[in-house]
């Protein structure tokens, strides 16, 4: 079976129907340290609130014991943690107002590509499969990185599910929702197009 890769899902804590979810700035922190060591042209880590039952995001913060900051999110509700030493240092929460039952909701990581485009060429697409190899095994440390699923080709997500037309060396074909694109495939293309533009692109695997 092929599916995306997404690399985890916390659950949040909180007694039923409350409203208020704080975690930890340090647990964002370390995540975004390794990418942020790494100096990747390509790709990110990007952490959500699955959009699922009882978990609609009303709004969020990221506060110390002497200051507050506005949570940057999206309607697919993204969050934008920022990459601070000193929240770090302050042991900062951020904590997220929920709808709902928040017990059954999570954060969830996905290692995806910062921008999207409707025409890559084979080098493009080869920097983003080595940029999210080389951050995963970052992020697995020694040993485990030997024993992590290999990424085996690119996911392409759309935003509707209206037909998307993918061009692969002049070649036409139609697909729905999504397109994968093996390693294979990729390691023999030259060049590679669609008529909508992506919403994410992200690791496969199988």
């Amino acid at each position: 079976m092929h599916k995306p890769l997404l690399l985890s899902l916390l659950l949040l804590s909180a007694t039923a129907g409350a409203a208020e979810v704080s975690l930890g700035y340090g647990d964002f922190y370390g995540r975004l340290k390794t990418v942020n060591k790494g100096h990747y042209q390509l790709v990110e880590l990007a952490f959500s609130v699955p959009k699922t039952a009882g978990c609609r995001l009303l709004g969020g913060n990221i506060a110390t014991e002497s200051v507050q900051y506005p949570l940057t999110y999206t309607e697919d509700q993204r969050l934008f943690i920022p990459f601070d030493d000193a929240l770090k240092t302050e042991r900062a929460l951020v904590k997220l107002d929920i709808e709902g039952d928040a017990k059954d909701c999570g954060i969830a990581v996905q290692l995806r590509t910062k921008q999207t485009q409707t025409d890559y060429s084979q080098a493009e697409l080869i920097q983003i499969r080595q940029e999210m190899d080389n951050l995963l095994d970052a992020m697995q440390g020694f040993p485990m990185r030997y024993f992590r699923a290999p990424i085996t080709g690119l996911n392409f997500e759309f935003a509707a599910e209206a037909p998307v037309t993918v061009t692969l060396d002049g070649v036409r074909t139609e697909t729905r929702g999504s397109f994968q694109l093996s390693l294979q495939a990729l390691n023999e293309l030259k060049s590679l197009s669609f008529n909508l533009i992506p919403k994410v692109v992200s690791p496969w695997v199988q």
